[in-house]
């Protein structure tokens, strides 16, 4: 059975396999398009149409299209409705998923089923779990989910001398995610040092500033007349603002007419005036590149020699410019649209062999004895390729880090109220597993108290840090989980419980609570967001239903 890599994307889409020579390929639309728009147009009841049939069709109809939905996963409670029917994000996805597979299993003439799905590789665990739920409404097993910084990277490392090491910055800027990474390459190792990012930056973010400064040259020739309120012309902006900011990577200059009302406004943009437009939008992004290398440097990467550019955004000429200039690294594109679902491939393959192994998905886990050679023998079968092509696959190793901090509100025993009335006490947190720890990873155990006299249950809530912000307050961490520690009898306040905190290296956190006297304990796992069982059972059914058009 083929594995696949799948880069879901915030505005285009793409899916790869390894084909018969080992290589990563990447699979065609049906219009013979390597990526696919990452929208969705929903035609009428349980019919929808994906790509850039639906993407055209919002011209027409925008009312009706999804686009940008990655940007909403993990967001609990969000809804869309189209034709009285209502939708989650994770349907969404999986409506542009299924094309995917559609196309894939067109191509390679068989069912696809196993899967790894890049994400942002600062993710929090409820987008993660959003976008696994949304493998799965699409009907796929996700075999994992891949930091996608660490997918260009094992895409680019196939271009490398065998046995050479180097750290390299993965400076990943797509159409609606950003996020930068340092990873240390070694032979067929590869592991992240630290990583950064904002899932609100990206190449939509350059469309909105160009559609604002064509719609004021319009208003501005044109005063008498508002345009805003028609759908109609605000899509056509849309779509001529996307259009300019691709053709300015590589011309000087545009002229466009812009039509409303029986009227025409000529607009000239420049690509001179649009870095200037969008200034604040590349700093934003050069700011996070820069607080990535300090955190590298302080964990001990004294050399990077270079910055990989990943990402459709990274064409344009000024990103290229501001990194020499205001980082001091040479860059290096590497297959901006493709790089990251190629990764993805050869990371499915791996997992998919190493599990078959005993092993662990790439983290060099020890093997039962005979499995390795068994393994090796069974993945040249499947590949049609050299028993040592199909060790090398097997010894791929890939090391992850913790994408944000996690702890547990604690009650602030310094406020004058804990004395008198501890529920009305301050309260913050207390982050026990740093970011970009290495995975896997165990921390503890870390000793809390209880708050009061005969407090027959602790309740241990774990939060999660809000992304690039680094706080103990609870306005800048989100609630992830809780579980409660029951029955416990007789303990004056200020009791022990003692915490511990792991996380393993597909991002799944165990919290394990003791209290220390009685050994009464509680352990549960975080690997949430999205929706519930029952919720995901009747969305796997509701997308089953949909017809997808071609």
């Amino acid at each position: 059975m083929t594995t696949f890599g799948i880069d879901l994307g915030t505005t285009n889409s793409c899916i790869a396999y390894i084909d018969s020579t080992g290589r990563p390929a990447i699979v065609n639309n049906s219009l013979g398009e390597p990526t696919t728009p990452s929208v969705v147009y929903f035609e009428g009841q349980n019919k929808v149409a994906v790509g850039q049939a639906a993407k055209d069709v919002a011209i027409l109809a925008p009312h009706l299209v999804a686009q940008l939905i990655k940007r909403e996963m993990g967001h609990p409670g969000q809804v869309f409705t189209y034709h009285n029917q209502k939708y989650t994000p994770e349907m969404i996805s999986a409506f542009i998923l299924r094309d995917l597979a559609r196309s894939a299993a067109e191509t390679c003439a068989e069912t696809v089923r196993d899967v790894v799905i890049t994400i942002p590789a600062y993710f929090g665990v409820a987008e993660r779990e959003a976008t696994r739920q949304a493998g799965e409404c699409a009907g796929l097993t996700v075999l994992d989910l891949l930091p996608e910084p660490i997918a260009a990277a094992l895409s680019y490392q196939e271009n490398l001398t065998s046995g050479e090491v180097r750290h390299v910055l993965v400076f990943d800027l797509g159409g609606g995610t950003f996020d930068t990474t340092v990873i240390k390459m070694a032979g067929r190792q590869v592991t992240v040092i630290c990583t950064d990012g904002d899932k609100c930056l990206g190449g939509a973010d350059w469309d909105q500033r160009i559609a604002t400064y064509l719609l004021n040259e319009f208003t501005r020739q044109n005063p008498r007349l508002d345009p805003t309120a028609d759908g109609q012309f605000m899509q056509d902006l849309a779509i001529t603002s996307e259009s300019m900011k691709r053709d300015l990577s590589s011309r000087a200059a545009l002229r466009r007419n812009i039509r409303f009302g029986g009227q025409v406004a000529q607009v000239e943009l420049s690509r001179e005036r649009l870095e200037e437009l969008t200034a604040d939008l590349l700093e934003r992004a050069l700011t996070i590149t820069r607080r990535t290398l300090d955190e590298a440097r302080r964990r001990g990467v004294s050399e990077i020699r270079e910055v990989v550019l990943v990402g459709g955004m990274t064409r344009m000429p000024a990103v290229a410019a501001q990194i020499r200039e205001h980082v001091g690294l040479e860059v290096r594109w590497h297959e901006p649209d493709l790089a990251v679902a190629r990764g993805a491939a050869l990371f499915a393959m791996t997992t998919a062999a190493r599990r078959k192994a005993g092993l662990g998905a790439g983290t060099g886990s020890e093997q039962a004895p005979g499995a390795a050679a068994q393994a090796a023998e069974d993945v040249a079968a499947t590949l049609g390729i050299t028993r040592d092509q199909a060790q090398e696959v097997l010894s791929q190793q890939v090391t992850a880090v913790v994408p944000r901090g996690f702890g547990v509100k604690v009650t602030d025993q310094n406020d004058p109220l804990f004395h008198t009335n501890p529920a009305k006490a301050r309260s913050f947190v207390v982050h026990l597993l740093p970011a970009n720890s290495p995975l896997p990873v165990t921390v503890g155990p870390v000793q809390v108290a209880t708050g009061i006299d005969n407090q027959p249950v602790v309740e241990i809530e774990v939060w999660e840090q809000k992304p690039n912000i680094d706080s103990e307050e609870l306005a800048d961490n989100i609630c992830v989980g809780r579980g409660r520690l029951r029955s416990l009898v007789g303990l004056p306040a200020g009791s022990p419980i003692d915490l511990t905190f792991s996380m393993n290296e597909t991002g799944l956190l165990t919290v394990h609570a003791v209290e220390p006297g009685s050994g009464r304990d509680v352990r549960f796992d975080l690997q949430i967001g999205g929706m519930d069982p029952a919720a995901a059972d009747e969305a796997r059914a509701a997308v089953a239903r949909h017809v997808l058009s071609k």
